[in-house]
């Protein structure tokens, strides 16, 4: 499972559906029961998933997609008419209905988890059943002290790359290579085990993310105010939570999530950071086949 971050491409075919005048391109992988992935950011390329993707194929229908804004899912412009947070989910619910999917499950990670939790909210008999895995949470709150947390687990090494590539001359020169190249010499304050790390940071190149949607994301969560936690909770169905214990996101936010989703069952990742199906990923495997078949 760890060494697959490219190979899967060359075995799934590209479909794509037309979504408010966009094409809206997804990927499925395996059989079984379908469930649709979330990918982290916002603005990353639903590339950087297919790792994930293969650990569940084997049991399940994985069913990746170029979110809006990312990846071959592109607009000509950007901007409030082209990105946003309710066009997203429009976006998932006509790929739903492509597939003839009366509901499916949903897996979100990091930020995908927040985005997956909005789903449930505004359209919540399409998901069967919730996958959280290191979620950001119900809102922004957590990026008070998400990035000091990856900080302090950085070596003096690291820390001179970050600074020597948040020189002003080089992102002044180039904004997106610079940030691209900040991200890859954090991605040790991301993991529990830094050699592990290496898989992600490795593998990084500057097409994995689009720093320009996820502006237009968080400007359209801040304008609106879409903090999930002061919604009325009205998803009923099984909700499964999972944490790496060293994660930056800290402790706090999966323990709300479980206070806040009533039919939730929480279950913390012993030895893993924000990455745990990379780390653990027979634990992550096994809990999420369990949940899945659990009473089908």
């Amino acid at each position: 499972m760890l060494y697959i971050f490219i190979t899967m491409e060359s075995y799934a075919q590209y479909q794509k559906v037309n979504s408010n005048d966009l094409d809206i391109y997804y990927r499925i992988f395996g059989e079984g029961t379908s469930i649709l992935i979330i990918g982290g950011g916002p603005g990353d390329n639903s590339n950087r998933y297919l790792s994930l993707c293969e650990l569940l194929s084997n049991d399940f229908q994985s069913i990746l997609v170029d979110q809006r804004g990312t990846g071959k899912s592109s607009p000509s412009v950007y901007d409030s008419s082209t990105i946003s947070v309710s066009l997203t989910l429009e976006d998932f619910e006509i790929i739903r209905k492509t597939l003839g999917l009366k509901e499916w499950a949903v897996l979100g990670f990091s930020y995908g988890g927040y985005l997956a939790s909005l789903y449930t909210h505004f359209y919540p008999s399409s998901v069967s059943k919730l996958i959280l895995l290191e979620s950001m949470g119900l809102n922004i709150e957590v990026f008070n002290y998400f990035a000091d947390n990856i900080t302090s687990k950085l070596s003096a090494d690291d820390l001179k790359l970050v600074e020597f590539w948040n020189d002003s001359s080089r992102i002044a020169d180039n904004f997106h290579h610079a940030i691209t190249e900040q991200i890859r010499a954090k991605m040790p304050g991301y993991f529990y085990d830094r050699e592990k790390s290496f898989i992600v940071s490795s593998a990084i190149t500057d097409s994995d993310f689009n720093f320009n949607m996820g502006r237009w994301i968080w400007n359209d969560v801040i304008n609106n105010d879409l903090d999930i936690s002061k919604m009325e909770n009205n998803f009923n169905a099984p909700v499964l939570i999972l944490h790496g214990r060293q994660d930056p996101v800290g402790e706090s936010v999966p323990q709300y999530l479980n206070q806040y989703y009533k039919n939730s069952e929480l279950h913390f990742i012993e030895r893993s950071g924000h990455y745990s199906w990379i780390e653990q990923p027979d634990q992550i495997h096994s809990l999420i086949k369990n949940f899945l078949e659990r009473n089908k």
